[in-house]
């Protein structure tokens, strides 16, 4: 397998292509083959050595990427939601900078056949943060005002389109004039 390693923090030139064996997934883990992975500011941040969890969840050498999209290579032998050949997306936290990821389960979902894998990969953690936010926490009613900071950003922009499928009448805030039109 491929993937992009980062020694230490710094400019683009810490971006490293490294060469490995392909890992085999544990009995709970699911290998897939990523076919596309979304690039998120955090993943920059963990780049120049700015983002505080990688450095204490991880540690440098570090692979950035937190969302994917592939196809199911392998399962372990407790993995039963999943089968070779499963169109899935999946949050990786690290380590989606990848060709091929093992992760458990839990972190990966079955991708809709509508959605293409560049889609599912640059949604993932925008649109689960912003589920976990609507429906954990806001628990929306149709007819609800919501407020939402930082509209046309990636979470902000999510968390508008499901308070808006809730019935819910959503203002948007955003930082400049020229954001306006794409909250």
């Amino acid at each position: 397998m491929r993937r992009i390693l980062i020694e230490r923090p710094g400019g683009y030139d810490q971006l490293r292509l490294v060469e490995e064996a392909d890992p085999a997934p544990s009995a709970d883990q699911v290998a897939i083959e990523v076919a596309a992975c979304g690039v998120n500011y955090a993943d920059g941040i963990i780049r120049m050595g700015l983002y505080e969890s990688a450095r204490k969840l991880h540690g440098y050498p570090i692979t950035p990427g937190f969302e994917i999209a592939g196809r199911v290579s392998a399962v372990g032998s407790d993995v039963q939601e999943f089968a070779v050949g499963d169109e899935v997306l999946a949050l990786t936290l690290f380590g989606g900078y990848a060709s091929r990821v093992l992760l458990t389960a839990d972190r990966v979902f079955p991708r809709p056949t509508t959605l293409s894998a560049e889609a599912g990969a640059a949604i993932a953690t925008v649109f689960l943060t912003a589920w976990w936010m609507a429906h954990q926490q806001l628990r929306p009613r149709p007819g609800d005002t919501w407020l939402v900071h930082s509209a046309a950003g990636g979470v902000g922009s999510a968390l508008a389109q499901l308070g808006k499928l809730a019935g819910c009448r959503v203002i948007g805030v955003v930082g400049a004039a020229h954001k306006v039109d794409s909250a």
